[in-house]
């Protein structure tokens, strides 16, 4: 059985410093590509929660094409802290 897509999104931090909605999402597409949840809208939101729950932190940021902003994460201390206890 397959990680929620929230944990999977976690995770994927675990294996990188530092990610994107769309690098997350070219890294998950494979697993989680046929998911209806599986959308950049979706996988942005997530990426915001848990940086306001202090899970991650903002890295950068970057006006790509068509003006979509582009917003880098790393896990935070406690992200790190609660990875290693729970998940």
């Amino acid at each position: 059985m397959k990680q929620p897509l929230n944990y999977a999104i976690l995770l994927y931090f675990t294996k990188h410093e530092e990610g994107d909605a769309d690098s997350i999402m070219e890294e998950l597409r494979p697993e989680y590509g046929g998911y209806r949840a599986f959308k950049r809208k979706g996988v942005v939101e997530a990426l915001m929660t848990a940086k306001e729950n202090g899970i991650l932190d903002e890295v950068r940021a970057e006006l790509a094409e068509g003006d979509v902003l582009r917003m880098w994460y790393k896990l935070s201390d406690y992200g790190t802290e609660l990875i290693a206890r729970f998940l």
